[in-house]
């Protein structure tokens, strides 16, 4: 997990700005508020469980060719679904804080 955290922190950017923008037309959008947040949320699920907590359910098995002729061991998914899973609420908490700030 420690070793994916720097491959992996575009994550934390990428949620803060779509919770940021997503709530902000969903506050100023009068008919279609509840349907722009539901959205906003669907990407920030999908953003933490693609694909890493997919394949902490149904991990590769490791006779796949391509992990043969590499000779590495699987990656620790769940770990990296975790870490996703922090980054995508740390950026959505992020979000908060900079509305509060800049409103």
């Amino acid at each position: 997990m420690f070793i994916g955290i720097p491959t992996h922190f575009w994550v934390l950017p990428v949620a803060g700005l779509i919770a940021y923008f997503g709530l902000k037309w969903a506050e100023r959008s009068n008919g279609r508020r509840g349907m722009l947040r539901a959205v906003t949320y669907l990407l920030l699920i999908a953003l933490a469980v693609l694909p890493n907590g997919f394949y902490a359910l149904f991990p590769p098995s490791p006779d796949m060719p391509e992990l043969l002729l590499k000779r590495e061991l699987l990656p620790s998914y769940e770990g990296r679904f975790y870490l996703d899973a922090f980054y995508v609420f740390s950026g959505w908490a992020l979000s908060k804080v900079a509305k509060l700030k800049f409103n």
